[in-house]
């Protein structure tokens, strides 16, 4: 007798927001779409420039592999990255303090600007969406992604420490 696999409400409900979340992050990470939110920035940074643009913003002066690390890339990938940003004067290396042998990356005003630029749309941009809920629909829907991100955050956490 051919065993069955009874599909739960919740196994629904998941397939669900995986087909929704994986046509947000399509839509999203659309180059027409970064083009119309950044158009100062379109052929200057591709989306994944950008993002570590952003990255680099929050998190000081990481070196090579500590931020191919949070982007998830190799070091090698990560190093034309940064050439890239260089090369727009948005990033910079710079010899590590602690250890000569290393070095870090720095954002550099210029870059501070795109960022600062980059919110302003993506804010812009998502407020836009958002307008599509009435006021308790957007307070529930932030609330229900941060939580959302915050149990995908302490599941990460979880993988990257085993």
């Amino acid at each position: 007798m051919a065993c069955r696999h009874k599909t739960t409400l919740i196994d629904q409900q998941a397939d669900e927001l995986t087909r929704h979340w994986l046509e947000l992050g399509h839509r999203i990470m659309s180059r027409k779409l970064s083009s119309s939110l950044h158009p100062e920035l379109a052929g200057r940074l591709s989306g994944g420039q950008l993002h570590a643009l952003i990255l680099l913003s929050e998190c000081g002066e990481p070196r090579i592999s500590e931020l191919a690390a949070v982007l998830s890339l190799d070091e090698s990938t990560v190093t034309r990255l940064v050439d890239k940003l260089e090369a727009v004067g948005a990033a910079e290396r710079r010899r590590s303090t602690s250890d000569r042998r290393s070095t870090t990356v720095l954002i550099t005003e210029a870059g501070r600007e795109i960022v600062a630029l980059a919110h302003e749309h993506q804010r812009a941009f998502l407020a836009e969406v958002l307008s599509a809920l009435d006021t308790t629909e957007r307070a529930e829907f932030v609330r229900l992604t941060a939580k959302a991100a915050e149990a995908l955050r302490l599941r990460s956490a979880e993988v990257v420490g085993k």
